[in-house]
């Protein structure tokens, strides 16, 4: 009997070890926004903004990306422009290339091998004309107890100053999707966010818009899938002052896989430690017995 048991227990501790370091969890969140573009209320109709409505005054694009997979990392730093090159860590896969174009094909939930990545791409350089596309994607594929905290991060910034010619009511729209999967511990964010800001005689004005079919939190498993197209809240500016539209685009996946032994292991060394306590019992007891 006393042999039996030490064979389950070694057994259930062995088997809930091996469950729990086959643990994986899986996050993607990949979002596109193209055809960012500033539009006129022309009284009627909304209008995409001609040089008539207001021109360019200067622009600035950055973009980053960070990838870390336990000790672990890799960060592209903040880069000037629309294309930040890829952030990619693993300790069993090389990184694959970059592509050109979105969506982005994922490496998979399934498998066996643990990375995280991050990346962004975009092409255009005003929002005057409806040229601007940006996409931020991050991945992760935490396996097993070694992979530890994974994340991929990626974020992008642009901000055009824009002389505006003829005062009246103005917005940012733009043609938006956005996909997020998520298996086991993994998690997924996004956040897009417009804000606008001018300085004018009867004083400053602005708006903070993020829409809440782009904001959006997966934890857990789960798919989010949205495409379609998007407009800021107007706002009223005036003839002169600068305006500066600032649209900030932000891309996270993440997982914590936790070494815990499972719910078996558990028994089984709890089955082990009873064991150890009844031999000390009939020890002790064999011992009075001499007295």
């Amino acid at each position: 009997m006393r042999s039996l048991l030490v064979l389950f227990g070694l057994c259930a501790t062995l088997l809930g070890t091996i469950t729990e370091s086959r643990a994986a969890a899986f996050g993607s969140s990949i979002m596109n926004a193209s055809n960012v573009r500033l539009q006129y209320f022309n009284g009627t109709t909304w209008v995409d903004a001609s040089n008539t409505q207001a021109t360019l005054f200067g622009s600035v694009v950055t973009s980053q990306s960070t990838a870390t997979l336990g000790a672990l990392s890799q960060s592209s730093g903040l880069v000037t422009g629309l294309n930040a090159p890829q952030s990619f860590v693993s300790p069993t896969l090389a990184a694959p290339a970059e592509q050109s174009s979105l969506p982005l094909t994922g490496l998979g939930p399934s498998g066996v091998n643990s990375f995280a990545r991050g990346d962004t791409f975009g092409t255009g350089t005003t929002i005057i004309g409806g040229s601007l596309s940006t996409a931020t994607l991050a991945e992760l594929n935490a396996v097993g107890a070694d992979a530890g905290l994974a994340n991929g991060n990626v974020g992008g910034t642009s901000i055009f100053q824009v002389n505006v010619a003829q005062g009246g009511q103005y917005r940012l729209a733009f043609d938006g999707s956005l996909g997020m999967q998520a298996t086991g511990d993994g998690f997924a964010n996004n956040s897009f966010r417009v804000q606008v800001n001018q300085s004018q005689t009867g004083g400053a004005v602005s708006i903070d818009y993020a829409d809440p079919l782009l904001n959006r939190s997966l934890n857990g498993s789960g798919t989010v899938n949205v495409s379609t197209s998007f407009f800021s809240p107007s706002v009223v500016l005036e003839a002169g002052p600068i305006a500066t539209f600032t649209i900030t685009q932000n891309s996270t996946a993440g997982a914590t896989v936790i070494p815990e032994p499972s719910s078996i292991a558990i028994f089984g060394l709890m089955s082990l430690g009873s064991l150890a306590a009844w031999r000390r019992r009939r020890s002790a007891e064999g011992n009075k017995a001499l007295i």
